[in-house]
């Protein structure tokens, strides 16, 4: 597949078109369009018609599940193309949303970094310890094990150091995009952070260091201030 065909990111671009992909991706087994307009409450005219844009950009494969009994044509099932191939595609979708954040570098990164904040801000835990808004602030430990399953959820391969104080970014999926648009991939990916450390109580807390060694960014866990002596 073309990552750089147009039909990619226009197949995408429709959001019943993307949850078809999605359930597909996690169906163990292909599925018929019966099964897909059942799990999406969708017509079957309608998913058929979804369906041919996704197969057409090479996001979807087509399955034969053998003979037909009897007349008629055989029944045919439907799988999600290798995770290679829609990686490739949803990096052409990312390279294409890129373009769309302005002209003023400083303006798309304004705005990648608050749509990072919000999309962050939305989200479950991860590490299923979401912080009570009257609680405390979380411990340096305890962010920076949050990051890692955050960054696990991500795609990224994610070590966290010896000291603790800092997560090594490996594998990012998204370096090509990151390279070519750093302002828009690596501030959306800031504004994750920062969600992230205010909810555990820790604005600012999380500061990102694009590409500090070859093919790794880094992610600072910014020391906690100690709490104020009680008042005489």
């Amino acid at each position: 597949m073309d990552s750089s065909d147009p039909g990619v990111h226009k197949a995408l671009s429709a959001p019943a078109r993307r949850a078809l992909l999605a359930t597909l991706t996690e169906a163990p087994d292909p599925l018929d369009i019966e099964q897909l307009a059942r799990a999406l409450d969708l017509h079957v005219t309608t998913v058929r018609h979804h369906l041919t844009a996704l197969v057409e950009a090479g996001l979807v494969e087509v399955r034969r599940a053998g003979p037909a009994a009897g007349r008629g044509r055989p029944r045919l099932r439907y799988a999600a193309a290798p995770a290679r191939e829609q990686l490739a595609a949803y990096r052409t979708l990312v390279e294409v949303l890129s373009l769309g954040y302005g002209a003023d570098p400083a303006e798309r990164s304004a705005r990648a970094e608050r749509a990072g904040r919000s999309w962050g801000a939305a989200e479950p835990d991860r590490a299923g310890d979401e912080r009570d808004q009257a609680g405390p602030a979380a411990s340096d430990q305890v962010l920076a094990e949050r990051v890692l399953a955050e960054a696990e959820g991500w795609g990224f391969g994610p070590e966290l150091t010896a000291g603790g104080a800092r997560v090594l970014l490996h594998n990012c999926p998204f370096q090509q995009n990151a390279e070519s648009h750093p302002e828009v991939v690596c501030a959306v990916h800031q504004g994750m952070l920062d969600a992230i450390a205010e909810r555990a109580g820790r604005p600012g807390g999380l500061i990102l260091r694009p590409f500090s060694a070859p093919g790794v960014c880094s992610i600072d866990v910014a020391r906690a201030e100690p709490a104020p002596p009680p008042a005489a």
